[in-house]
């Protein structure tokens, strides 16, 4: 997978004075990890907002800084949207060897058709949209394919270890949990209203985090670099 370019060029604006860079149409970053020095970096928001939906968290993304010769290979780790206006707060970019394996999420998309749906007798279930997987960052999976054409009769489940991962790409969740289950219509309905309830209960949660530490955020926004390139050392 070929990582996806940023150019950036090194942020002086800190604290409260990043609000007035975001009004500008600049997007303040960060970049940390492999034991080296973290860096205030900022881009235009356009090419930020492009970078994120290109790579995602899956892809890898060569960063390169205006005045530095090399480019640094990276995965997007965090990104801070405002609750309200949904405009990108900040992105935190960490840094990877390409020889070196990592952990990525990757989402599961299931393909085929399961015998048990076959009259309306069964509906699938998928338990797990997201799996984590150990590779080499430019061998990590767009997405994974589960095929439900095994699911013959209501009960029958996908585990992780049915999956068909590609080579060099392993699974770093225990190989008998679930990805998908078919399951009578109305256990369908119900696991869908439970989820939704606890879904809705976490955005309530994370609004008014995101609402009440904005400014507190920027304010400490100097000193975050600088501890999260301590904690990756």
């Amino acid at each position: 997978m070929d990582p996806v370019s940023l150019q950036t060029t090194p942020r002086t604006a800190l604290r409260k004075k990043v609000k007035a860079l975001r009004r500008s149409g600049v997007t303040p970053l960060h970049l940390y990890g492999l034991g080296a020095a973290s860096l205030s970096l900022q881009a235009p928001s356009t090419l930020v907002r492009k970078v994120i939906v290109d790579a995602g968290r899956t892809s890898p993304v060569n960063i390169s800084v205006e005045g530095e010769p090399e480019e640094t290979l990276s995965f997007i780790r965090d990104v801070a949207v405002h609750p309200v206006t949904g405009e990108i707060q900040h992105v935190d970019f960490l840094r990877i060897r390409a020889d070196q394996k990592i952990e990525a999420p990757v989402n599961v998309v299931l393909v085929g058709e399961a015998p048990a749906t076959v009259g309306g007798a069964a509906q699938i279930n998928q338990i797990t949209r997201t799996l984590m997987v150990l590779a080499f960052p430019l061998e990590v999976p767009s997405i994974i394919e589960g095929d439900i054409s095994s699911l013959e009769e209501i009960g029958d489940v996908l585990r992780v270890s049915d999956l068909n991962l590609p080579s060099g790409v392993e699974a770093s969740t225990h190989g008998e949990d679930v990805i998908a289950r078919a399951a009578k219509q109305r256990e369908i309905e119900v696991f869908e209203v439970v989820g939704a309830e606890a879904v809705e209960g976490e955005e309530a949660v994370e609004g008014e985090e995101a609402v009440e530490g904005e400014e507190g955020a920027e304010a400490a926004e100097g000193d975050t670099a600088a501890d999260k390139g301590s904690d990756e050392s």
